[in-house]
């Protein structure tokens, strides 16, 4: 859907009002045993993504979602400070009226390096509690949540971010620190479908 579109400014009221609390949920019992599928379609174990790095970012979102239309620069820029890091970063696909193709696109377009992955039925979302996109996840070296939430404080003007909740929670992962202030922060994005 088109950012200028009038039915998406007419509706967009009724998104923000229909947005729900992320509800808490504990981390799955055995997160290196999730799987994902890559862009040929097959399946990749959570703990093969992690490669040996300290920690895993999974950053949920959607080419369908007006939100995620709004954070493409801001998952390059996540890409581009954390990828040489200890820190494995990864975009997370799903809904049902989006597909890996559509994906890709705006990850091309936007001369991103990101890789992306599919996540069929939402069951890895589900497992960490994840709602709506885009959110992110931060696994830490013993596949503890050290983060579930939203990326930053200002989805609709990257200008206007005060806190990048998603880059303090990586810095403190890389520190060895749990960052539990926004496990189950509510949301204004798209709900996953």
């Amino acid at each position: 859907m088109s950012l200028s579109s009038n039915r998406f400014a007419r509706g967009w009221p009724i998104l923000l009002l229909t947005c729900a609390l992320v509800a808490a949920a504990p981390a799955p019992k055995s997160p290196p045993s999730l799987t994902l599928k890559n862009d040929s379609g097959s399946g990749v174990k959570l703990g093969s993504l992690k490669n040996k790095r300290e920690v895993l970012v999974l950053i949920f979102g959607a080419s369908t979602c007006p939100v995620t239309s709004l954070y493409w620069e801001r998952f390059k820029g996540l890409w581009n400070n954390f990828h040489e890091k200890d820190v494995a970063i990864y975009l997370v696909g799903g809904n049902s009226d989006d597909s890996m193709e559509a994906l890709l696109k705006p990850i091309k377009d936007h001369d991103m390096e990101i890789p992306v992955m599919w996540d069929d039925g939402h069951a890895v979302a589900k497992a960490f509690g994840l709602e709506h996109t885009p959110e992110a996840v931060v696994l830490g070296k013993n596949w503890e949540v050290l983060y579930r939430g939203r990326i930053d404080d200002a989805w609709r003007d990257e200008t206007a971010v005060k806190e990048r909740y998603l880059d303090s929670a990586i810095n403190a992962a890389l520190k060895e620190k749990k960052s539990s202030d926004h496990l189950d922060d509510s949301f204004l994005g798209s709900h996953m479908r």
